[in-house]
């Protein structure tokens, strides 16, 4: 069986890998979002998601330390790890103290941030060629790639809240609040626009203002949803 996911969220992931073997279907690659799953006993395997410090590789030590504990290397992507264990051989935690989970997770922020900086960066280059050239390609691409931000984001803003909890369980020091992710909306929104601008030449002039000004108000909403008092 084969299943298409997208996440930026590692915990996400595993939660879901973890549900997947729950109903009887063990992963067994991963390529570009598709997951090859066989069937397997219910809740055979438990699957954790670690982040390695090399592209499509993990050092030999890093091998032998998974080999001895019982794990199996299932798949490598990019800097993403999956890993699993056999249920029946016990729990199966990465990282039990609460410093090193904090460690991998600002690791796995700094990663975020910057791709993040990268994002915005290929944003300003599309909106300064749709404004330099008169292209509006280039406007519909820079709204495509906001959504996309919109995601980055959001991963950011969960990073925080979890290392800030972290840390609050390390210090003892409880947190005054937590930060509130963007609304899907605002994606929705953005890719709405841009598919709009893309299909200018196809579609109707009514067609296509109907399309950016339904857009305009989802993300309004997303903008009431994000600063409305709890």
């Amino acid at each position: 069986m084969i299943k298409f996911r997208f996440y930026l969220d590692k915990d996400a992931e595993t939660e879901w890998l973890n549900q997947m073997s729950a109903d009887g279907w063990a992963m067994k690659s991963f390529f570009a979002g598709f997951f090859r799953f066989e069937k397997c006993e219910k809740g055979e395997y438990v699957y954790q998601v670690d982040f390695g410090d090399r592209l499509f590789s993990v050092s030999s030590d890093y091998r032998e330390l998974m080999q001895d504990a019982g794990i199996e290397i299932v798949q490598m992507w990019t800097y993403w790890v999956i890993l699993r264990k056999k249920a029946s051989e016990g729990k199966f935690e990465l990282y039990t103290d609460v410093a090193s989970a904090i460690e991998h997770y600002k690791k796995i922020r700094r990663m975020f941030k910057v791709a993040t900086i990268i994002e915005m960066l290929c944003i300003f280059i599309e909106l300064y060629c749709g404004a330099a050239e008169g292209i509006l390609l280039g406007y519909a691409f820079a709204l495509f790639l906001g959504a996309f931000l919109v995601g980055l984001l959001n991963v950011l803003i969960r990073l925080n809240n979890t290392i800030a909890e972290l840390n609050a369980s390390l210090t003892g020091i409880e947190r005054s609040g937590r930060h509130r992710n963007i609304s899907a909306l605002m994606a929705v929104g953005l890719l709405m626009n841009s598919c709009a601008i893309m299909l200018t030449d196809v579609i109707s002039h009514g067609l296509r203002h109907a399309i950016q000004i339904l857009a305009v108000v989802l993300m309004f909403c997303s903008l009431l949803h994000m600063f409305r008092r709890k």
